[in-house]
């Protein structure tokens, strides 16, 4: 009996204290779905700001080549390209953004799963369609933001081959410390510093014109893979914030207002 009753007790106060827990992180994914929601055409907008600033030349890759070339030669074979230095970045971080604002979408969906029951199932229904699709678009949209760094390696490796000359410093710092004790002086300490500095210049080797093509190869590469990027990402999260905000209600509530979600039953997905 006792042991029933200590338990039992245990049990009357964890759970009260865990269902208050995941009701405020309900309470916390309605509010931030409301947010991204109410900021999407904020959002589209940025997206939209950024192709027509960074993708001025649209998908017409003769021009995009012509207008690196250009840069490539005003500033050198080994210079950033500087458009991409621009244009990586702020593709970057709207790709971040949406991920993380799917990832709170699917918070929101996962919270607000109801008990398994007979019946009824329609909304439960939407809730998987609309958690699915997020699902993959997530990790579509992931793949893209994991395969930008690669453009520097590949750009650093065609670079290194081009086989321009280069300059390489070194500096050598040597001391010295002398004591001597009587003297007329009587003690002294003397402590003498040599630095050597040595630079070298390698003059390289006359540029191969399909190396120079190479680099500027990698460059547009960049640009076109960047430019579907953006594209698909325009398409994905307003696609996105259709799906969420007219089912919103049935995620929220798949089987009406008395239905329950995570905390109201086993919150284990069909």
């Amino acid at each position: 009996f006792f042991f029933t009753s200590f338990f039992g007790q245990r049990n009357a106060v964890a759970i009260p204290s865990a269902m208050s827990t995941i009701s405020s992180f309900k309470a916390k994914s309605v509010e931030a779905t409301d947010a991204i929601l109410k900021s999407g055409p904020d959002t589209i907008a940025a997206i939209e700001n950024v192709i027509a600033t960074n993708y001025a030349h649209g998908g017409d890759l003769s021009a995009v080549e012509a207008a690196m070339k250009a840069d490539l030669e005003a500033n050198g074979l080994d210079a950033a390209n500087t458009l991409l230095s621009s244009t990586i970045p702020a593709t970057r971080d709207l790709l971040s953004l949406a991920i993380s604002n799917i990832q709170t979408f699917e918070r929101f969906i996962s919270l607000h799963i109801p008990k398994m029951e007979d019946g009824n199932n329609w909304g439960v229904t939407v809730q998987m369609t609309v958690a699915k699709f997020l699902k993959e678009t997530r990790e579509e949209l992931t793949k893209k933001l994991d395969g930008i760094p690669s453009y520097y390696s590949s750009r650093a490796d065609a670079v290194e081959k081009l086989g321009l000359p280069k300059t390489s410093s070194s500096q050598t710092k040597t001391e010295s410390k002398t004591d001597s004790a009587g003297g007329k002086d009587g003690d002294e300490s003397k402590t003498s510093t040599t630095v050597t500095k040595e630079e070298k210049e390698s003059n390289g080797s006359k540029v191969d014109i399909h190396r120079s093509k190479a680099v500027l190869a990698v460059d547009v590469q960049c640009y076109a893979n960047l430019y579907s990027t953006i594209n698909l990402l325009l398409t994905d999260y307003v696609t996105v914030l259709d799906n969420v905000e007219k089912n919103e209600e049935k995620l929220k509530a798949p089987k009406g207002s008395g239905g329950g979600g995570f905390g109201g039953g086993t919150g284990m997905m069909y």
